[in-house]
């Protein structure tokens, strides 16, 4: 009974912790107005909303394998922890960047 308890408040933890983790970030879809630049260091995103320049070398390693040469008018998600737009480390707090899911339209 003692152990069913102990997994029951260790399970409830790790469910909590993982919760304010996934609650912290925030996800933003942007459109690209030119193909991704790259740059020596740097990794230029010309958007809609603005241009943004990432340190490559400040990404996270994840997140720079998932830098591709996406092209001019491709909607890209970007999950980051304050906001693509307000990233305050050159890209470090970046959690992911990977295409727009595609909805599927329904056929009437």
């Amino acid at each position: 009974m003692k152990t069913f308890k102990m997994v029951r408040l260790l399970t409830c933890g790790l469910l909590s912790l993982l919760m304010c983790s996934v609650a912290t970030a925030k996800t933003e879809k942007i459109t690209l107005k030119q193909p991704i630049d790259f740059g020596g260091e740097a990794v230029i995103f010309n958007t809609t909303k603005g241009e943004v320049i990432l340190n490559m070398y400040a990404l996270p390693e994840r997140v720079a394998k998932q830098i591709k040469p996406f092209k001019k008018g491709q909607c890209l998600e970007v999950q980051s922890k304050h906001g693509f737009f307000q990233d305050t480390g050159d890209g470090q707090y970046i959690q992911s960047i990977r295409p727009c899911k595609r909805t599927q339209s329904k056929a009437k």
